[in-house]
């Protein structure tokens, strides 16, 4: 089916008059009839207006081996995109959460480590109260 085929057949089967269609595309009626008839074709934009208008891909006005439109075409490859970029964002998601868990782990670690050595030094520290240090050459300090 050709484009000018295709374009008479969505506009009947969306039930608008030439005119209709070039108010909602926001063209003249002429260049609705002009593409109908196969004397010229759309642009870029127009073609873009005129897919989103029946639920059709652009793929599919321009290209002549398809008969019929999908029904919801353009929905239908939005809807199956978007189940791939919600994995990707959870996917994201999981990694920036995973790093962060590590990164306040490590920090855990950390504070228990000093905490546990200051712990261990302090208690040395008191055992050493009221001890005297004996050095080589005859030093000593009183605790």
């Amino acid at each position: 089916m050709k484009l000018d085929e295709k374009l008479i057949y969505l506009r009947k089967e969306k039930g608008l008059t030439q005119l209709e269609l070039a108010e909602a595309v926001k063209v003249s009626r002429q260049a609705v009839s002009k593409w109908e008839s196969g004397g010229g074709i759309p642009s870029t934009e127009n073609l873009r207006g005129l897919s989103e208008l029946y639920g059709v891909s652009v793929d599919y006005l321009l290209n002549e081996e398809e008969r019929e439109p999908e029904k919801g075409n353009t929905l239908q490859k939005e809807m199956s995109n978007t189940p791939k970029l919600v994995r990707v964002t959870q996917k994201k998601n999981s990694v920036r959460w995973g790093v962060i868990a590590l990164v306040i782990f490590i920090l855990m670690i950390t504070v228990w480590v000093f905490a546990t050595n200051k712990s261990k030094e302090s208690y040395l520290l008191e055992e050493m109260k009221g001890e005297e240090v004996v050095t080589d050459r005859n030093f000593s300090v009183g605790w």
